[in-house]
């Protein structure tokens, strides 16, 4: 394809038609019509109808169609230079390298006549020029690749073909992963995609080496077609929330649409800056010039994603990788990776690397064989490029029904009437947080690792096991995905149960501070098993919150800059939005714009600084004695340091200074920051200060990350933070009913409260007088009172520390038990109905009889009667009788 330069797109990828996107028997309706007007108006409601349903991508797994039934068939032809081994189905035409690389995916549109070979559209480059080797789909399991696989078998079924390629293990030719690596690929019968998808084995005998088998990656790249000009594909599709690096008319663009052609992207030059990546580029042609953009501009968390890749306006054709299942990868949803999208690769990560997550990692004795995959590299064509990203996720539904694959019948790869269905609710009772809920928490099972990791009970770091997660709906309730039985570890990977831990975590604004753990659990093959009610005590330091920042999610992103933290080099510019120290006051204060998602370099005049935080709040009720405890929820660090100062903003005296308790494993570091992401992994510190170090009335705590100014690529990034205090919360579920003469209270238990403090007034919201104290049951009965009256409540509760907040106010009428004095009247057309003032609170209901019929059962209840002793009622003639009567509520 060098030198054939493309103006608009010209040849070899022709500007598709309308009439390319319709099925043969559509463009015959639409050809016959006349005249051009009509026709032109029929094209248009044709086109509204592909828009919702196409019927060449029926979004079944493999993007199935069932307008093309050819034969998948293959064999061998000349590539280039060499022999592949091809895959057809009429659809998609692959060859494959004898190194197991796809030199070649050509897609043949719906509607086009013809052969994929020959009359498809490439979707692999072919051109090495300004391009490095990227000329083919290739993988690499860091640090040997797949330069040295070979053909092994190929596998026909009724409906789909299975190429197999192997590399075996050899220490003579300097191999350093130590594992035999099977790559293999999919086509069936209909499918508009390619599946994919790798084992790796370490089998006990290559206990010899007497070496650990490491895989830090394993990376597949699709570099896709382009011309000297313009990529097949203009646009980049990974979401639709986050803004980086590409600023058109001043505006930095969101991840999904418009990014510079192949020319532009080979007329860069490297951004020079403190701490920039080597990879961050600056653009010096085309619409995006003096725009910076780099591979960590495309990192998300891989497991909450299905689908992402490059579609195109002009060419109404998608490119994508999808996921139907995530058991393989590892570290669990929180783990994140880039994506590619620079330069036109599409980048996909079965076993991720960056942002603090840990490789693979096994024992030299151990028997271990696991799958990573199958993903799928999916083509579609829809009538723009946004229209394709829409239909790449409905596929991504597709796939994740279907898995995992009936298709794939290997013995290591268990089939879903094999797997167990587990499914359960999750119930979070927080009594600090009362808004915490399960509503799309996160559950999931982690196989614990086998040892070699920093925390094997940890399932942020837990690598070499199967992982199954999902979200749970609004009132708790799960169904995990088909989970397998059985360990990667024992008889070439199917020959020992798994053991899981069961976890669940907080996301969205309803999150509580933790996670939730119960296990071990291991399952029977094919088993269904439902977990009934789980329920999550969520523990605290203190008895009630004075105040937070942020919310419980794992993530910075609802703080500033928490939409467009990709843009390369962002933390450089912060002296330009922050002064430093920084206060940020409770109460006035707003986290999206005034606290940063990030506490790190301070950088003024090009020289580093530490960040100076200060959070200014108010204490009224301050306790008499014991600890306030300040909790900071991280959601990442690297080398990162944090003094407290407390009530001292002149930094004369550290309170505390301490290490962000995330226990990374040895030598593992995010470096999240320079690397454009939001987050990497999750930890907790609590800090106790003692009541003396504050006054009742303004307080002030200082955050110094210490190592700005030494470690400028050093950061935290803040999750959530707040101040617990030693006194109790207000007790909750405050209720009154009303007695003769009485007022009955009753409450639920305060956490650490060892008694409460009842206050009474005769007025709506007071003001109140104590009528209890020192009241240690959980309801108390206020006697003595006057009938007919409203009587308004408070309690709080109480503890050697102090007093809680006041509770919600509550109210009740004490009414006379007597039977009262029905009095009425007849004057000016109306009935009066007169009762005694302390049986205000009794209802006065009435019945229309006739006199001969007497009492019936049909009473209903006079409105207002309840809070009255008299009532007005119009004489009506019509009525034969009407009956009344007083009852007690």
């Amino acid at each position: 394809m060098a030198g054939e330069g493309w103006a608009g797109y010209l040849d070899p990828f022709e500007p598709v038609s309308l009439f390319e996107l319709q099925p043969r028997c559509i463009w015959r309706a639409i050809a016959c019509c006349r005249p051009r007007v009509a026709a032109g108006l029929y094209v248009l409601a044709w086109l509204t109808f592909l828009a919702v349903a196409n019927p060449c991508l029926a979004n079944n797994p493999g993007g199935f169609t069932t307008l093309v039934t050819t034969p998948v068939t293959t064999g061998t032809e000349t590539f280039g230079s060499g022999t592949d081994h091809y895959l057809d189905n009429g659809i998609l035409h692959v060859d494959i390298s004898a190194n197991g690389s796809v030199d070649s995916m050509k897609y043949l549109k719906p509607g086009l006549s013809g052969t994929p070979k020959a009359n498809g559209v490439e979707t692999v480059s072919q051109s090495g020029v300004n391009f490095g080797n990227h000329t083919a789909i290739y993988y690499y399991w860091f640090p040997d690749g797949n330069g040295d696989c070979v053909y092994s078998n190929t596998v026909i079924g009724s409906t789909n073909v299975d190429i197999g390629y192997f590399r075996p293990f050899s220490q003579a030719k300097g191999d350093q992963v130590i594992a035999d690596v099977e790559l293999h690929y999919m086509l069936g019968r209909g499918n508009t995609g390619l599946y994919g998808y790798l084992i790796v084995h370490h089998p006990t005998n290559y206990v010899g080496y007497a070496t650990n088998l490491s895989i830090s990656f394993i990376q597949v790249l699709w570099p896709t077609a382009h011309d000297n000009t313009n990529f097949l594909c203009e646009n980049s599709y990974v979401d639709d929330g986050v803004r980086y690096g590409l600023n058109l008319g001043g505006v930095y663009q969101k991840r999904y649409g418009l990014q510079p052609n192949f020319w532009d992207n080979y007329h860069t030059v490297a951004v020079a800056g403190t701490n920039i990546p080597k990879e961050v580029i600056q653009y010096t042609t085309g619409m995006f010039a003096g725009s910076t953009n780099g591979k960590y501009s495309y990192t998300f968390d891989y497991p909450k994603l299905s689908t992402f890749g490059m579609a195109s306006d002009a060419n109404k054709i998608g490119l994508w990788y999808v996921a139907g299942g995530h058991e393989y990868q590892q570290n669990g949803p929180t783990a994140c990776e880039y994506s590619g999208g620079i330069g036109g690769i599409i980048t996909f990560e079965p076993l991720i690397a960056h942002y603090a997550n840990t490789g693979l990692g096994v024992s030299s004795n151990a028997d271990f064989t696991k799958v990573y995959g199958p993903w799928l590299f999916y083509v579609n064509s829809q009538s723009n490029g946004y229209a394709c990203w829409q239909d790449s996720q409905q596929q991504g539904l597709a796939e994740k029904s279907a898995w995992p694959y009936a298709w794939l019948t290997n013995h290591v790869y268990q089939s879903r009437n094999q797997r167990a269905s587990v499914s359960g609710r999750l119930v979070i009772n927080d009594p600090l947080r009362p808004q915490a809920n399960a509503a799309g928490a996160w559950v999931g099972l982690a196989a614990p690792d086998s040892g070699l990791e920093n925390d094997p009970g940890d399932w942020q770091w837990q690598s070499d096991g199967y992982q199954f997660w999902t979200q749970c709906a609004a009132d708790g309730s799960f169904t995990l995905p088909p989970v397998t039985t059985f360990s990667p570890y024992g008889t070439n990977g199917a020959g020992s149960n798994a053991v899981y831990e069961l976890y669940a975590y907080c996301a969205g604004t309803n999150g509580s501070v933790g996670q939730y753990q119960t296990g071990p659990f291991t399952f029977a093959s094919g088993t269904v098993i439902n977990l009934g009610m789980l329920t999550w005590n969520v523990p605290h330091q203190g008895n009630s919150v004075a105040w937070e920042i942020g919310i419980p999610d794992r993530t910075a992103g609802e703080f500033r800059h928490g939409d467009n933290y990709a843009v390369p080099g962002l933390w450089l510019g912060f002296a330009n939005e922050f002064p430093n120290p920084m206060t940020y006051t409770i109460g006035l204060s707003n986290p999206t714009n005034d606290w940063n998602y990030e506490q790190g370099a301070y950088f003024l005049n090009g020289i580093a600084n530490n960040m100076v935080w200060h959070v200014k709040f108010i204490l009224t009720n301050l306790p008499t004695s014991g600890n306030l405890t300040l909790n900071t929820v991280w959601a990442g660090d690297y080398q990162a340091a944090i003094q407290v100062f407390v009530n001292d903003t002149n930094l004369t005296s550290v309170f505390s200074d301490f290490y962000p308790d995330i226990p990374y494993p040895a030598g593992v570091h995010g470096d999240s920051l320079i690397r454009q992401g939001i987050h990497d992994k999750y930890g907790v510190n609590h800090t106790p200060i003692p009541v003396n170090k504050f006054v009742a009335g303004t307080n002030f705590i200082t955050l110094v990350q210490r190592k700005g100014a030494g470690t400028t690529v050093g950061y935290a990034f803040y999750d959530y933070l707040n101040l617990e205090l030693p006194s109790p919360m207000p007790p909750p579920n405050v209720g009154a009913t009303p007695g003769d003469a009485k007022v009955v209270l009753s409450w639920t238990a305060s956490p650490g409260a060892t008694g409460y403090y009842i206050r009474q007034s005769a007025t709506n919201g007071g003001p109140y007088r104590f009528v209890g104290t020192n009241i240690i049951s959980l309801t108390w009965t206020n006697v003595a009172l006057t009938n007919g009256l409203i009587y308004y409540y408070t309690i709080t509760a109480t503890n050697g520390s102090g007093a809680s907040l006041a509770s919600p106010q509550v109210s009740a009428r004490p009414t006379s038990a007597s039977i009262p004095q029905l009095a009425f009247a007849a004057a000016g057309g109306q009935l009066v109905l007169t009762w005694p003032p302390d049986h205000t609170g009794w209802l006065l209901q009435m019945q229309t009889n006739s006199l001969n019929s007497g009492l019936g059962a049909n009473w209903t209840t006079v409105a207002g009667s309840d809070s009255t002793n008299q009532i007005y009622l119009p004489v009506n003639s019509v009525n034969d009788s009407v009956f009344f009567r007083l009852i007690s509520q």
